[in-house]
């Protein structure tokens, strides 16, 4: 692809330490960024301290961490409760698709992920946007409850949002423009799913809509000049 293509890994959460070595295999071999899937084998959060060997190596190595959505199993699903509509309800299943990596990326604040790396970066992919700013609305409220208290972070969550996390938002979120004036233009970057059958031919109109009602900055940001920043990669 002459560089257009840039390669990110997929690693697997087991033991903490096994996947350094993936990781750092990885990364010799050109890999931009890596990704984890919503669950674990191990039934462990991401940001147990159990794993804190493969975060100290991403931290070290400056590597972006993703959570991407994938094809959970029955049994890992955290978001599916009505067990009837599995085998039919496909719009249902992929508009829920977002729960599960929503879950995981709350769970890096309850164990203080933040605090205790606090340059490691975070990246939501392919579970929308829309849902950031209330969640960040919710887990600052929450946190300045007593329920906060069981939280191991010494700021607000919304702090470590913008000191360490992206999102990327798909072309047809009509409010994306709102959220990017409440969070910043630096905080989002474009994705799009095709050709998978939740995503059609249409994208890039539907971006072109998208992006429209941005400031010129807002824009470049979101259609590329971000997502090179975070993965270290020239547009």
């Amino acid at each position: 692809s002459d560089g257009r293509l840039v390669p990110i890994a997929h690693i697997c959460l087991t033991d903490g330490r096994m996947e350094v070595e993936e990781f750092e295999r990885a990364v010799k071999a050109g890999c931009k960024g890596i990704f984890v899937a919503p669950h674990t084998l191990t039934d462990k959060p991401h940001a147990h301290k159990d794993y804190d060997y493969f975060w100290a190596a991403v931290q070290d190595h400056n590597v972006p961490v993703a959570i991407h959505p994938v094809a959970e199993p029955p049994n890992r699903r955290v978001y599916q409760r009505f067990r009837e509509m599995y085998k039919w309800g496909e719009w249902w299943v992929d508009v829920l698709g977002a729960q599960g990596p929503q879950q995981a990326f709350l769970a890096l604040f309850q164990y203080g992920l933040f605090d205790r790396f606090p340059n490691v970066k975070i990246v939501m992919l392919e579970s929308g946007s829309g849902w950031i700013g209330h969640m960040l609305d919710r887990m600052d409220a929450a946190y300045e409850t007593c329920l906060g208290k069981s939280v191991p972070l010494k700021e607000k969550p919304s702090f470590y949002f913008q000191r360490q996390c992206w999102i990327s938002a798909d072309p047809d979120e009509r409010a994306v423009s709102y959220l990017i004036d409440f969070l910043g233009a630096d905080k989002f970057f474009w994705a799009t799913d095709y050709p998978h059958d939740d995503h059609t031919l249409g994208y890039i109109k539907a971006l072109d809509t998208l992006v429209a009602p941005l400031s010129e900055r807002a824009r470049r940001g979101i259609l590329g000049e971000n997502v090179a920043r975070v993965y270290g990669v020239a547009l």
